[in-house]
């Protein structure tokens, strides 16, 4: 009887061991779905998307919050000069510009840094950001913003920024606000040597998106449809809100201790910001990116071609957009310690960031999306604990995932 008793006993702790062990397994399954959560609870941050991919796959991707559904619409702020990056070297892989031409080549105006009027500037300049044209140039926010969002911002944000009597066109802006005798010109509006410093330039890339249109003969969004989104079949990614009713996320700042809500808007910055995707057209993207430029059986660049924007133009230090350390700068792309690729994008109301990093024979990809911003407001907590934070728990996630 005893020994029946003592095998019972053995049973019965071996059922409770199994059980708790299968607890124990389906809360580390849920780990980070839970720790996001809590991030965002903490932070109130409204809503949020993330998917995470294995080597040519996303093989998780969740929503959080208000607007958890992932087909909420997101605007991506700088990660949009990615897709610009891609479209100039995809004309470079076609013979049809040279990176180390002189820009005025391509374009019907000079641009030559006044204080260096010998020193041309180039395609590769521009794309790693040594150009010397300043990031926001002194008329960029009436370029990029409708009359009705400045208006907005005037009457709910104490803007006061005096409108154009008439719009200009791309051409106009661009060379009204580069060329010395130019419309919209300060001197603010060039401000390190050209090829010698890096001065991050949200200007220089929508003088890339007017490169582009010159040398397709088609409006950039219009290149961009037929030779990037349409290839990755991404049809949830675009510029105007209006395309995509019902699913767009509405973007917020830390005002005051609270969530102050935005309406939605266009960003006409085409080649440097206004781009506004998911995180399943988004993972696409970078799939490609991070294939040597092939998403499926579709190849957007060649291998050489993706090689070449991944190597490091030059050296740099300090840390960039998530927390990462810089190593480097490629054709576009940020590169970072510990074998890192990133770039993040911020615009009002929003927070983007995509980013993959190599491990023996395995790469790992994190797409984020949020829509709470620090564009126009200081939000400590959201840039330098939230984000970095959201990023290293999609990572170590990454790692433990088997690819499909």
């Amino acid at each position: 009887m005893n020994k029946k008793i003592v095998a019972l006993v053995i049973i019965a702790i071996l059922v409770v061991a199994i059980a708790a062990g299968i607890i124990f397994f389906s809360s580390q399954e849920e780990t980070v779905d839970s720790r996001i959560q809590n991030l965002m609870e903490q932070g109130d941050v409204p809503s949020l998307a993330a998917g995470i991919i294995v080597n040519d796959a996303m093989v998780w991707s969740s929503g959080f919050g208000e607007q958890s559904d992932l087909d909420t619409v997101y605007m991506i702020g700088s990660v949009t000069k990615m897709f610009t990056a891609t479209a100039i070297m995809q004309l470079y892989e076609n013979d049809i510009l040279d990176l180390d031409a002189d820009i005025n080549d391509y374009i019907p105006f000079s641009v030559r840094h006044p204080d260096f009027p010998n020193t041309p500037i180039t395609i590769r300049m521009l794309l790693s950001h040594r150009s010397g044209i300043a990031d926001e140039v002194s008329n960029k926010t009436l370029w990029d913003f409708s009359a009705d969002m400045i208006n907005w911002a005037n009457d709910n944000l104490e803007a006061n920024i005096k409108l154009w009597d008439t719009r200009p066109t791309l051409e106009e802006f661009l060379e009204g606000s580069i060329t010395p005798s130019g419309k919209y010109y300060s001197p603010d509006n060039w401000d390190s040597q050209p090829e010698t410093d890096w001065e991050y330039s949200s200007t220089g890339y929508l003088l890339l998106a007017y490169v582009v249109e010159q040398l397709s003969d088609q409006s950039f969004s219009e290149y961009l449809q037929q030779n990037v989104l349409s290839p990755l079949d991404m049809q949830s990614t675009g510029y105007d809100y209006a395309d995509f009713a019902g699913r767009n996320a509405i973007p917020y700042e830390w005002r005051d201790n609270v969530n102050f809500e935005y309406p939605l808007y266009n960003q006409y910055d085409l080649g440097g910001g206004g781009l506004r995707s998911t995180v399943g057209d988004l993972s696409d993207f970078l799939i490609a990116h991070m294939n040597q430029g092939q998403y499926h059986n579709t190849l957007i660049l060649q291998p050489d071609i993706v090689d070449l924007m991944q190597t490091s133009q030059f050296s740099m230090f300090g840390h960039g957009f998530g927390g990462f350390s810089f190593a480097g700068y490629g054709l576009g792309w940020p590169l970072y310690q510990d074998q890192i690729i990133a770039h993040g994008g911020a615009a009002p109301g929003y927070l983007a960031d995509i980013a993959f990093k190599t491990e023996g024979n395995s790469k790992f990809g994190i797409v984020l999306l949020l829509n709470r911003g620090a564009s126009l407001v200081e939000d400590n907590y959201l840039v330098n604990t939230f984000l970095p934070a959201v990023i290293n728990i999609l990572f170590d996630e990454a790692a433990q995932l088997p690819s499909t």
